[in-house]
């Protein structure tokens, strides 16, 4: 009994190394482009500023402060690579002498994720491009309102002895996600 204990132990031991694994090995290579998209919301409706009249002769008008938006984005960052900024600027505008418009940014907020950008505040829009939103690296606001940077505009006479009441006036603001 013992002769056929070591002979059915040599051929379990035999059999087992007959049946031992390999390894095997590939590559995987991941290809991730450089993502910049931007969007405003609720993009379906204008911004209008409408000047209060004074209640009293002699009271300025009264600037009001537009509707609100929403800047989302989503970016990708290259090893080594520069942060992205978003840029504001006027393309179009009926020329109002004596009028600023403004523009109010303010702190991320919204359930996104990554390295999202910092507000620069408060801007007074021109024809040259201005950074609002910097430091943005990979991230994603997620997208629609309360989510990403409230945008606010506002309006206000600077100059009365300039200003004359336009028939209709617009402004065509451009953002650009940049590196």
């Amino acid at each position: 009994m013992k002769y056929w204990s070591i002979i059915l132990l040599i051929i379990f031991t035999l059999s087992g190394n007959a049946f031992a694994q390999t390894q095997a090995a590939h590559n995987n290579y991941i290809t991730l482009p450089e993502i910049a998209l931007l969007d405003i919301e609720p993009n379906t409706s204008d911004v209008i500023l409408e000047f209060e009249a004074p209640s009293s002769p002699g009271e300025q008008l009264v600037s009001v402060e537009g509707s609100s938006k929403w800047i989302n984005y989503t970016a990708t960052q290259s090893i080594g690579g520069s942060h992205k900024n978003i840029t504001a600027q006027v393309s179009s505008a009926s020329n109002i002498p004596g009028l600023s418009v403004d523009l109010v940014v303010s702190s991320y907020q919204g359930g996104g994720k990554g390295e999202l950008g910092s507000s620069v505040g408060r801007i007074t829009l021109s024809t040259t491009a201005q950074t609002i939103i910097n430091g943005i690296g990979g991230c994603y606001t997620r997208s629609g309102n309360n989510r990403g940077h409230k945008i606010d505009y506002s309006a206000e006479i600077t100059d009365y002895s300039l200003f004359e009441v336009p028939s209709s006036a617009s402004m065509e603001i451009i953002f650009t996600l940049t590196n």
